[in-house]
């Protein structure tokens, strides 16, 4: 028997929530059981491609690139996946420096993965939601003191120009994936039915959102047109199945980021990787 394709996914704290991740799985395994395939969540809150920190963050942002060997050859990847975009602005105006930052992170990235022998598939940045942060917080142009706390109003434009280049890069790497039209236009449709509805926090997708990033990526990678049966989405809060499946994600995703090691001073209460990899063994 062929062993499992082995999937990467490196990101920032999008990522490490892992809901899109967790559904991929479920969906996979429901409607691809003939394939095997290893989900592996790589990511770390507040992490960039680029290297920036705004200068107000409670501690220097972790950068990808501190710990993409070490990432490379423990996971021992067949694809890797890259979500990056959302911190590496900064949540300022837009700044070439910025701007040429973040594309030469992510271009040495690629370059990396593609060094050790992997297929590279990187993802758009998804949208900042305006609508979804208390008004009071964000700030117009000209001010200094731009985070994550106190983001730029337009803070969206920025991430619509860095997604516009991510999807020039098809030459570059293996799978482009868009996930910021599918979600803009996701939050654009529910606001147009309930028009206080959030997507989330403005920064991190809620679970639909989680839902509409697995879905381009399904589409993107493994050509699936989600003709397929997709009740258990209806039912998740509710579905055994798919609870064990976010309950496996969760502990691995910790055991794997603590082993790989990360410079976020957050660290996870993980158990060793040989015993979380043990206790889904027969998964």
């Amino acid at each position: 028997m062929n062993e499992p394709i082995r999937i990467v996914f490196l990101g920032d704290s999008i990522t490490e929530d892992g809901t899109f991740i967790a559904y991929l799985d479920a969906y996979l395994q429901q409607q691809r059981p003939e394939n095997r395939y290893t989900l592996i969540n790589l990511g770390v809150s507040s992490e960039t491609a680029s290297g920036l920190s705004e200068p107000d963050h409670p501690f220097l942002r972790p950068c990808l690139h501190h710990r993409l060997a070490r990432a490379l050859q423990q996971s021992k990847p067949d694809w890797v996946v890259l979500g990056y975009g959302m911190n590496d602005g900064i949540y300022a105006p837009f700044s070439a420096e910025r701007f040429a930052a973040y594309q030469q992170g992510i271009l040495e990235a690629i370059g990396r993965i593609y060094d050790y022998g992997a297929k590279a598939i990187v993802m758009t940045p998804p949208p900042f939601d305006h609508l979804s942060i208390e008004a009071n917080a964000l700030l117009p142009e000209g001010e200094k003191n731009y985070s994550y706390k106190t983001p730029y109003e337009h803070y969206n434009d920025v991430l619509r120009s860095y997604a516009n280049w991510i999807l020039t890069l098809d030459r570059k790497a293996d799978v482009i994936v868009n996930l910021y039209d599918p979600l803009l236009r996701h939050t654009q449709q529910e606001r147009k039915k309930n028009g206080d509805y959030r997507s989330g926090d403005g920064i991190h997708p809620n679970s639909d959102g989680h839902w509409i990033i697995a879905q381009a990526l399904l589409s993107g990678l493994f050509h699936l047109t989600l003709a397929e049966n997709t009740d258990f989405i209806l039912r998740l809060e509710t579905s055994p199945f798919f609870q064990l499946i976010v309950k496996r994600h969760r502990v691995l995703h910790d055991a794997w980021k603590e082993h790989v090691g990360h410079t976020n001073p957050t660290k996870a209460n993980a158990l060793p990787l040989e015993t979380a990899l043990r206790r889904f063994s027969e998964w």
